[in-house]
């Protein structure tokens, strides 16, 4: 085939709607959409990707398909490369979002008139290492200043990588290494509760600090951000809340889904959101399904949340579960045979939580049994559990709810403080605990920060009294009993 006549955009377009047909398309729109050729013809086809991991990643998953769609769109078969977009252009394409997608929409279009895009005649060299990001200069080296709302247990370090975490994993160390500076902006992890999306989008906080990337990282969940901003309309300060949210350099939003309860919440993260964009700052989000499928979520965040990398987060595997009932072991100082690892792991599939709850329940049973952790034991376990062992009925979905409606983070509620509201709703979750679960005391005190049987004791008499004596009290743990109830029934 001659190509003296035919553009080199126009050849990639026709592969690309050629790969399009063999991919999902959150696939197409993460690997291909950003794509742009440098060069095509017979010798070599060197594709322009924004990063070397976005290159790394099409290369050692893509490469093939590339190869067969370019053999049957043009039947030729040149080298395939990948060269990394200048930084210059990232900035650019920070500013006009739009651009790429503009591009592609062109180019989709191979029978409309196309502008002059002659190749860059300067020479192009496939990139095969890059130098680590240096740290912004206008970033002190100091220690950040505000106070830390990460919890010190989510770490890179810490987190157990699978089949089913593997690429949001790379994807969330990507944008820790380089924060704001990747395609990968913004960054929205979604999957079920329980699978690891939290403590990847404070790992990233963690470690971009580490590296000294950045001076002011704040996570927050998005009923947080609603309730301040709240707050802040109430106080007429909203000039306060805006400044604390956009002078971040990440902006780590939780839960993305619960934004919908408020139109003027949307209106304000939409401003909040772009302010950071526009400025270069990072912003990572999780939600419980892909944002398209967000029902009630506004059109213009739904487009924003699209504009970077949305991932998946998928239900560990057999191995992988086994490898993380280890790890929890081996830090809590228990040694755990792999036999048992995989009978638990083989029982209990549903999420992370899930299991790192049954590993508890089975640490406190052999220390109340005073018992080795043996598959007999595990057996006990899984029966006491019941028949379906996906079920989220249990002391981490109480205490979860307890955290969500009195505003507080899971740290806080099974932490060491002592305020009157903190320890109130502490009470109430270990009542709950024991009123809606079999578990005996010492393993709701265990799941309560490894708090004595006669601390649970002394939280269920308390709530007791004070719902005798207070019927607005009653009223709003019968509330929160029922409400649990309803969300979690049995099967």
């Amino acid at each position: 085939m001659t190509l003296e006549t035919q553009d080199p955009h126009e050849l990639w377009a026709q592969c690309l709607l050629n790969i399009e047909r063999q991919v999902r398309p959150q696939s197409f729109s993460n690997w291909f959409r950003p794509t742009l050729v440098n060069r095509f013809d017979e010798d070599q086809l060197i594709i322009q990707v924004p990063s070397l991991f976005f290159a790394d990643w099409v290369e050692n998953h893509y490469l093939a398909m590339i190869q067969l769609a370019v053999k049957e769109e043009t039947a030729l078969v040149p080298k395939v490369s990948f060269v990394v977009e200048q930084a210059s252009e990232l900035q650019q394409k920070a500013l006009n979002p739009t651009s790429a997608s503009n591009q592609l929409h062109q180019m989709h279009k191979p029978d409309q008139a196309q502008p002059d895009r002659s190749i860059q005649t300067s020479p192009v060299e496939p990139i095969k290492t890059l130098d680590p990001p240096e740290a912004s200069a206008n970033v002190s080296k100091s220690a950040p200043t505000q106070p830390s709302t990460l919890n010190e247990r989510y770490i890179f370090d810490d987190f157990v990588i699978g089949e089913g975490n593997r690429f949001a994993h790379a994807a969330a160390l990507a944008v820790a290494k380089s924060p704001g500076k990747t395609q990968f902006n913004p960054l929205v992890i979604y999957g079920a509760v329980g699978l690891g999306k939290t403590h990847l989008l404070q790992a990233i906080g963690h470690h971009a600090r580490s590296l000294n990337l950045v001076q002011k990282v704040v996570y927050v969940p998005s009923e947080k951000f609603m309730s301040d901003f709240i707050e802040s309309l109430k106080n007429r300060n909203t000039s306060e809340f805006q400044k604390s949210y956009r002078s971040v350099d990440i902006l780590l939003v939780d839960d993305i889904q619960f934004l919908l309860r408020g139109e003027q919440t949307q209106s304000e993260f939409f401003h909040t959101f772009n302010a950071l964009h526009q400025d270069g700052k990072q912003i990572v989000m999780t939600c419980d399904s892909p944002p398209g499928q967000l029902e009630g979520l506004e059109e213009r965040l739904i487009s924003r949340f699209q504009w970077g990398l949305v991932t998946p987060i998928e239900p560990p595997d057999l191995e992988t579960r086994i490898a993380i009932l280890h790890q929890k072991a081996e830090r809590t100082g228990i040694l755990l045979s792999d036999d048992v690892a995989a009978f638990l792991g083989s029982y209990i599939s549903s999420n992370v939580r899930e299991l790192e709850g049954g590993l508890i329940h089975l640490m406190a049973y052999c220390s109340i049994h005073k018992t080795e952790l043996t598959i007999e034991a595990a057996k006990q376990i899984v029966q006491a559990r019941g028949p379906d062992q996906t079920s989220d009925l249990n002391i981490e979905a109480i205490q979860q709810h307890i955290a969500d409606h009195f505003n507080l983070t899971l740290n806080q509620l099974i932490g060491k403080g002592r305020k009157q509201d903190i320890t109130a709703a502490r009470h109430i979750a270990m009542f709950l605990s024991k009123r809606l679960t079999k578990n005996p005391l010492k393993m709701i005190g265990l799941h309560f920060g490894n708090r004595d049987h006669s601390t649970v004791i002394h939280a269920v008499r308390t709530v007791e009294k004070k719902c005798k004596n207070d019927p607005s009290f009653a009223r709003i743990v019968e509330d929160l009993s029922e409400t649990i109830r309803r969300q979690h029934p049995p099967t």
